[in-house]
């Protein structure tokens, strides 16, 4: 069995490949790791590497620049891109608080910037794969995961795809902290789109047990740092649990203030973690000293982990896991590499498991469109995935996703066809954006920043 990974000069890569030694059930042939930036993808391949070689050659390790040679036979690929790297991502954030407005790379402005230059190579992407591997599953989660579905989805010659996010995961992983039940015997419900979902039922035993975590939300926000963003009186108002990432929407003028008050984006710090780690570790790779890149490495991605919407929330860095209770049980593998292993572990060896994905909507939701990309629950086995009916979601929660998926729809038009109009009409609907024509000012200077990396508005009467 073949994994081919795109974007395999990534930060997180060699954390993926640590992740396929746990799961002995998956028979890996060969891993490739695939980017165009080679300098990068060198340092993160011999790291890769080592570890390989730390588990006796647990299966073929290649790395190469050729995404023909890389997809080519593979089973399963990984889309993990980020084109313009974590620069493009500074810009982004830059741009739009330069208008009081949030942003983060996948929601708001950000997620938009980064989907028009990233959406087009995606297209391509999936082009080849379709000609060099027709059978294989792409398993998206490159950013915005949502948005970037939707266009492979709607555009894409490959078919076979499925978006991923691993924030239900982290969810339910609090909930069994809480209720202290072991992550197989709950059954947490979802709904919503990437990044923009809600919790409105929680499983044990046959019983819902939601409203007593609404009754005792205090005790639950103590227990995950997932859940102390939010007010409990905003939490028992709406009746449900929030994907943490409604706090950008819920309480979108703090998240500025406190970004502007840290005096930092998050962009900028991973910038400043990344680039001297790489600087680091390529000398030691060099000189041969792997396990001190190996432990150098580790030690940074967990310092950045860490401190993950810490600055959003607080205007602070710091840990936000330090304050979190310890409950021992076994709990839903997190990340997006545990996600995706897991959907792998379905479809390989047809073992049934109901996990979240992010798939065309084909009914699931009543009020979105068949094509729509939704984050729901689906069964899934050696077929493929099948979403579980949702049916008619609360007002509450459709005063968000309706703007939302229409934000969506417009931003990958303007990503897929160059279109100008598409783009300021996608940023004058989300609901971040205060108005038309900061929206537009922002598009005029993502067009401007980016340049480069938008070859398909060029020529359209527009200055790029």
């Amino acid at each position: 069995m073949k994994l081919t990974i795109l974007g395999g000069a990534g930060m997180r890569t060699p954390l993926l490949i640590e992740g396929l030694f746990n799961h002995k059930d998956l028979a890996f042939k060969e891993v490739t790791l695939f980017d165009v930036d080679e300098e990068r993808l060198s340092i993160m391949g011999n790291i890769s590497r080592f570890l390989v070689e730390k588990h006796q050659g647990a299966f073929k390790l290649a790395f190469t620049t050729d995404i023909r040679k890389a997809v080519r036979g593979a089973d399963f690929i990984f889309s993990a891109i980020r084109v313009g790297q974590e620069e493009g991502r500074v810009m982004d954030e830059q741009i739009a608080l330069k208008y009081g407005v949030l942003g983060q790379e996948t929601t708001g402005p950000g997620g938009f910037a980064m989907g028009l230059r990233t959406i087009p190579v995606m297209l391509e992407y999936s082009k080849i794969i379709s000609e060099e591997a027709p059978d294989a599953w792409l398993l998206n989660f490159t950013n915005p995961a949502g948005l970037m579905t939707q266009a492979l989805t709607t555009y894409g010659a490959h078919k076979k795809v499925i978006g991923i996010c691993d924030a239900h995961a982290g969810i339910k992983n609090s909930l069994c902290k809480f209720l202290k039940v072991p992550h197989t015997d709950l059954q947490v419900t979802y709904f919503g789109l990437n990044h923009l979902g809600w919790v409105p039922s929680v499983y044990d035993k046959g019983v819902d047990r939601l409203p007593e975590i609404l009754d005792n939300y205090e005790h639950l926000s103590r227990i995950s740092h997932t859940f102390r963003f939010f007010e409990p009186e905003l939490i028992r108002n709406m009746g449900m649990l929030p994907n943490e990432y409604l706090y950008y929407f819920y309480y979108s003028d703090q998240a500025v203030n406190n970004i502007l008050q840290s005096d930092q984006t998050r962009g900028q710090q991973i910038v400043q973690l990344n680039r001297p780690l790489l600087q680091r570790v390529s000398e030691l790779v060099q000189q041969g000293r792997m396990e001190e890149a190996w432990d150098d490495y580790k030690q940074t991605l967990d310092a950045r982990g860490s401190t993950y919407m810490s600055r959003e929330t607080t205007g602070q860095v710091h840990d936000v896991h330090e304050e979190e209770e310890t409950v021992e049980l076994s709990f839903e593998e997190e990340g997006y590499e545990g996600l995706a292993l897991n959907i792998i572990r379905s479809i390989a060896n047809n073992k049934q498991q109901v996990l979240t994905l992010n798939v065309p909507n084909n009914g699931t939701i009543a009020q979105l469109h068949k094509e729509d990309v939704v984050e729901v629950p689906c069964l899934v086995n050696k077929n493929g995935y099948f979403p579980l009916n949702i049916g008619e979601v609360p007002d509450f929660a459709l005063s968000l996703i309706h703007p939302v998926k229409t934000y969506e729809r417009l931003a990958v038009e303007a990503a897929v066809n160059g279109d100008y109009q598409a783009g300021v009409n996608a940023l004058t609907a989300h609901p971040l954006v205060p108005s038309f024509t900061s929206a537009k000012a922002m598009m005029d200077d993502y067009l401007e920043a980016h340049k480069e990396h938008l070859p398909q508005f060029r020529g359209k009467n527009i200055t790029v």
